[in-house]
């Protein structure tokens, strides 16, 4: 869908929400196997042989495309065409890939063969979470920000807007890039508590699908490996499973997912995703005081996160030796595949509770002192190698839960960033591709970081991070005090 498209006005969809449940969990479940293939891929890759170092830096170059996030928004927004057409087509195109990586598993071009394709499904996993939420994912006053870019494309001043739109229903301010401020009448209170009741639901579905690919499938790797004493052949299999989960979504929402020209959620503003519009919105964005302070939350609050993204999952199944804790891949399953995961979807729905019932200044801070609770773990790991397995999955616990309580104030504060914003999607997908950054840039060096200071220097320097975390989250509560 593009707004060059002679007609753009929303065709609403009276299946009810029985039809709904046909696609919507499966479109969620898709959107959670992406991150759950990159960690069975890192550990494949140690199971394999290759180096920790090389490991490390071999995941953040797959993660680079999570960069080129506003860009591909650019080519979403450019297509002409189905919507459904970018759902079918990446999932096709995952399932191919995933399993050409299977199949090279066997030869002795593995790595080049990983290193080959799977790109194409990390490229393929972004278009299809930008489609996801674009087509199929309703968000609060969409559909009238996207006409409030449609009139202002056409020559209509802001100002006119609130005479164009007259109802007698809810007012809502919207807040333009040059700081004006223009009322738009809309009814966005049943919109926005749909909304909220998708997100509680898109968190459920995104954790059923990493409790299965890093729980269940690690699980049946490291079994397999006891079974056959095959290493290639047990993750071989693995990578054809994944790749058969893929093909099955397509084949479902072959037949189940609604398509058209219009998509099925209401349609999104795509002011600066058109050319020459980019630079303007960009421009105008880094002269507002409240946008750059937002933007600095974006790179540096989960800062000491970084350094533990790659490092924690090696960390933990490395050999003793090497001062790592010696994991199987079916006790990393039950840990960091299982454990860590429902303690972050805990923590994260606990910090939603928490915003909605204090508001996010008075959570902001004990967050970022939270975010000293990872690092802090596994530090107490990294000295306690020899540790049994319930401390472990208690430590981890601990931490992801932290985490994830952190997560949720990002989110908030992404809210904030883009809300009643003329390019509210452009701002979305800055802030997405900024809160990313610092986790690849970091993850590229994190294996030459290994090589010259051992882990427990790491974590020590991850918890003394918190302290970065707590003075940009300070610095935003004071800039942001007037709002």
């Amino acid at each position: 869908m593009t707004d060059k498209q002679p007609k753009t006005t929303y065709r609403p969809h009276r299946r009810g929400t029985k039809t709904r449940w046909l696609w919507l969990p499966s479109l969620m479940f898709g959107d959670g196997v992406a991150v759950s293939v990159l960690v069975l891929t890192m550990v494949m890759l140690r199971r394999m042989g290759l180096d920790t170092a090389d490991t490390a830096l071999a995941i953040a170059l797959l993660s680079l495309p999570v960069l080129l996030r506003p860009l591909f928004e650019m080519v979403v927004t450019h297509f002409w065409g189905t919507t459904k057409v970018w759902i079918l087509s990446t999932q096709f195109i995952s399932a191919l890939s995933l399993a050409a990586v299977a199949f090279t598993l066997h030869t002795s071009s593995w790595l080049l063969g990983t290193v080959c394709f799977m790109p194409f499904f990390v490229c393929s996993s972004v278009f299809y979470n930008i489609a996801l939420q674009r087509f199929y994912i309703d968000t609060s006053q969409g559909a009238h920000l996207s006409q409030v870019h449609q009139q202002i494309s056409q020559g209509v001043h802001l100002s006119q807007v609130h005479q164009q739109n007259p109802t007698p229903q809810q007012d809502t301010m919207l807040r333009c890039c040059d700081g004006e401020m223009v009322t738009l009448h809309s009814s966005t209170s049943h919109h926005h508590n749909t909304t909220t009741l998708h997100s509680q639901k898109s968190c459920g579905f995104l954790t059923m699908a990493l409790l299965f690919g890093c729980g269940v499938m690690m699980m049946i790797a490291g079994n397999m490996e006891v079974v056959t004493r095959n290493i290639r052949y047990s993750w071989s299999l693995v990578f054809y499973v994944m790749a058969g989960v893929e093909l099955f979504l397509w084949l479902w929402h072959t037949i189940f997912l609604p398509g058209g020209t219009h998509g099925y959620a209401k349609p999104k503003p795509t002011m600066g995703l058109h050319r020459g519009e980019f630079r303007i919105s960009l421009r105008r964005m880094l002269k507002r005081k409240d946008d750059i302070t937002a933007l600095t939350f974006f790179v540096l609050f989960l800062l000491p996160d970084t350094l533990l993204a790659l490092t924690a999952p090696l960390f933990l199944i490395a050999k003793p030796h090497n001062g790592g804790l010696g994991l199987s891949p079916q006790e990393f399953a039950f840990t960091q595949g299982t454990i860590a995961i429902i303690a972050i979807a805990l923590g994260y729905t606990l910090g939603g509770k928490a915003i909605k019932k204090h508001g996010l200044r008075r959570w902001l801070l004990p967050s970022a002192l939270l975010l000293a609770v990872p690092g802090a773990a596994l530090l107490f790991l990294s000295y306690n190698t020899a540790a049994p397995l319930s401390i472990v999955a208690a430590s981890l616990a601990a931490g992801h839960a932290a985490l994830g309580f952190a997560l949720s104030m990002v989110k908030q504060v992404v809210v904030r960033f883009t809300r009643n914003m003329p390019d509210n999607t452009l701002r979305h997908a800055i802030a997405r591709t900024l809160i990313a950054t610092p986790f690849v840039l970091v993850g590229m060096f994190a294996g030459a970081m290994l090589t010259l200071i051992d882990y427990q220097h790491i974590f020590l320097l991850a918890t003394e991070l918190s302290i970065a975390s707590l003075t940009v989250a300070a610095f935003y509560l004071y800039r942001t005090r007037k709002k």
